[in-house]
């Protein structure tokens, strides 16, 4: 007799030899209920281990929002008609759209799911998603959205019942002091006095989008090469009231100026690496561009967290945090906007390649709280899922598989951010 319990159906089959029908439809049957065993389909059970989303963003002060808007939401396609004529046709979206019908008890349909997420306010959405997600804390980068049309950490935490966490974005700190100073002497001053009292302002960690700007291959400039190319744009800045900061010399420079006081701090810097919008240069984004500054003695201090899984370059980054003791890798579940399959691929690689112990969760949720959940539901479900399918390989046992979900989805992250008791 071979027995075995189904958990996911919340059934238990018996098949004795010589018992197994031969009719078609018992066949195909018997071959899925042998397919999600072997998949590790809900076998793992995550739920009660709290996450901390190591990155994550505000979320917006209005939620009421139309089907266009709503479903801008979910590309990083910048032009409209792709979501409008396209989106629709998305495995992920999809999935997104029959998740949430589920969570609201509404029909599974776009109109359905935005009339019953406008029948709640922001903060009802917030606090009943966070709870569902079982969230210990999110780690709020604040350099997007604007402030002015977001929720403030502060304000998040009391909504949405859980910890919160600040991470400050340099690149936006950098252009805020070129458009204040007109000496570089000083800007490379106040920036250095900045990130050394990050800590005391509040901040958790810092927010590099150097792959959005100049590149992830961070040279060494001259201080003067660097003060000419300052002197050059400022005033055309100071002129139009504003300034993003895109060139070179004077991006790498002032990088330096970040890192060497992050390191005598011991203050952890996340990179935005691999898939992004139009803006990004993909090329130019793969992690591997980072190893001059990996290698340099005097950062080994800074703990660099490569975010986004560096998609498509996922064994790159997952080589990267099994190579240097300093660098850790960012697995994210709602952004990049993939399927499943994508998501349990990346994560084979890096619970293959890197310990799980330089591995941390994140959604990327940005906009509205539905991507904290989102990510929570597949996140713990691909997770599961993998740590199963290395359990019936015999890399593991179930509490080593459970202690490995456990760093990836919280401790690794609650140590990094100072969030341990």
């Amino acid at each position: 007799m071979w027995e075995d319990r189904g958990l996911c159906f919340g059934v238990c089959f018996t098949i004795e030899p010589g018992e197994v029908s031969t009719s078609h439809s018992s066949t195909i049957y018997f071959r899925q209920l042998l397919f999600f065993y072997r998949e590790g389909v809900c076998m793992l059970d995550l739920t009660a281990i709290s996450v901390v989303d190591n990155h994550c963003h505000p979320i917006l002060l209005e939620q009421h929002m139309s089907g266009p808007q709503f479903r801008q939401r979910w590309t990083e396609a910048k032009d409209g008609s792709l979501a409008e004529k396209h989106l629709h046709n998305s495995v992920y979206y999809l999935w997104t759209i029959r998740q949430l019908a589920q969570f609201y008890g509404c029909e599974n349909t776009e109109d359905a799911v935005l009339a019953a997420r406008d029948s709640q306010s922001g903060d009802e959405l917030l606090a009943r998603l966070v709870k569902a997600a079982n969230i210990d804390a999110l780690v709020l980068d604040l350099g997007y959205p604007p402030p002015e049309i977001s929720y403030t950490a502060e304000y998040t935490a009391q909504a949405a019942g859980c910890r919160t966490v600040s991470i400050l974005r340099v690149e936006i700190l950098m252009q805020q002091l070129i458009l204040q100073y007109e000496n570089f002497d000083e800007v490379i001053e106040r920036l250095a006095q900045h990130i050394k009292r990050a800590r005391e302002d509040g901040y958790r960690g810092l927010k590099s989008i150097a792959a959005y700007r100049t590149g992830l291959n961070i040279a060494e400039w001259s201080k003067d090469e660097a003060a000419a190319v300052f002197a050059k744009l400022r005033p055309q800045a100071v002129s139009e009231g504003s300034l993003r900061l895109a060139h070179k010399p004077l991006n790498d420079y002032l990088l330096h100026v970040v890192f060497q006081a992050a390191a005598e701090q011991q203050l952890p810097i996340q990179f935005h690496t691999g898939y992004g919008d139009s803006d990004t240069d993909m090329r130019l984004g793969n992690p591997l561009q980072l190893r001059d500054v990996l290698e340099r003695s005097d950062y080994q201090s800074m703990p660099v967290v490569l975010l986004h899984e560096s998609y498509p370059y996922s064994q790159l980054g997952a080589y990267l945090a099994a190579i240097y003791p300093h660098v850790y890798f960012d697995l994210s579940y709602t952004i990049p906007f993939i399927d499943k399959l994508e998501m349990l691929a990346f994560t084979r690689q890096a619970l293959s390649i890197a310990p799980a112990s330089k591995l941390v969760y994140s959604t990327d949720g940005i906009y509205m709280p539905e991507m904290y959940w989102l990510g929570a539901v597949r996140g713990r479900s691909v997770l599961a899922q993998v740590l199963q399918e290395m359990i019936e390989a015999d890399e593991l046992d179930e509490q080593q598989a459970y202690h490995l979900a456990r760093l990836v989805l919280h401790d690794t992250a609650a140590e990094l951010y100072a969030l341990l008791p």
